[in-house]
């Protein structure tokens, strides 16, 4: 392996609502084939939407890719992968306002994205979410816990599942 394999996702308890909670869930492959499980919630000051757990995700992933080499990231979200492969150079054209010209939603994020995406080879791919996807399965599992509260932080050895 040359590079970090990397599936992210997010979650919302009551997306939209008041009482929503969101998390953010991910799993890295080293290049040397060691893994890392994420998970943590969006913190309460942030706003607690589905989108902003997937952005969060990324961000939070790309973050650890330490070593030199090509990161390919895996995500179920039609909004990170269109969003940093085909919308983000329009929106900082039109400083970071949408085709409706409204402001660009987690502008704080899809700048970090936007910084990995110019100093990292990286390419994002979309996955059909609960699709059967093993990596992405293991990403949707992760969010869950981050979004009931939980924060996990575990290193193992690549399985055969992954």
């Amino acid at each position: 392996m040359t590079g970090y394999t990397i599936y992210t996702d997010g979650a919302c308890t009551n997306n939209g609502q008041a009482n929503a909670r969101a998390g953010w869930g991910a799993y890295l492959v080293n290049p040397e084939g060691k893994t890392l499980k994420l998970a943590a919630p969006v913190p309460l000051e942030q706003k607690q939407t589905n989108n902003r757990a997937e952005l969060l995700a990324a961000v939070e992933a790309l973050r650890r890719c330490t070593k030199p080499g090509p990161i390919t990231l895996y995500s179920d979200s039609q909004l990170l992968v269109k969003g940093a492969n085909e919308w983000l150079p329009g929106w900082k054209a039109k400083d970071w306002k949408k085709s409706d010209k409204k402001p660009v939603d987690h502008r704080d994020l899809w700048e970090q994205i936007d910084q990995f995406l110019q100093e990292r080879d990286v390419t994002l791919i979309w996955v059909e979410g609960h699709a059967g996807h093993p990596g992405n399965e293991v990403a949707d599992a992760l969010a869950d816990l981050g979004a009931s509260g939980k924060r996990i932080q575990e290193l193992g050895a690549m399985t055969a599942t992954a």
